[in-house]
């Protein structure tokens, strides 16, 4: 048992990271952002609050609002999105403000840096 995981460990260490949902870590200065590869119109979404602050956000499509989501610093959040449309879910941090994260499927993962 013991040689299965040290042929099974290099393995996993070089394994593309993959998930069924957007996992999304909202930093001081940047906002990460993890993606699944198939579209679906009903998937989860984990705002990881990695900053200093408590951070309020909300989901939206177009102009109509999907959730809210308030995070405590140092905390994590999964809620369930429903879209039915072709336009993108976007992530808005309301409180502290940052610039919109759109949730783009496929796209692996990507960094939304603070305009300065």
């Amino acid at each position: 048992m013991k040689y299965f995981f040290i042929l099974l460990f290099p393995l996993l260490a070089f394994s593309d990271v993959k998930t069924e949902g957007f996992i999304i870590q909202v930093n001081d200065r940047s906002v990460y952002v993890l993606s699944p590869e198939r579209k679906n119109s009903l998937f989860s979404v984990i705002v990881e609050n990695r900053s200093l602050s408590d951070q309020v956000g909300k989901f939206i499509v177009g102009s109509k609002i999907l959730k809210f989501v308030s995070v405590a610093s140092g905390k994590s959040e999964a809620v369930e999105i429903e879209n039915k449309s072709q336009s993108p879910v976007v992530f808005v941090p309301v409180s502290p403000a940052f610039q919109e994260v759109p949730l783009l499927f496929g796209k692996k993962a990507y960094e939304i840096p603070s305009k300065e």
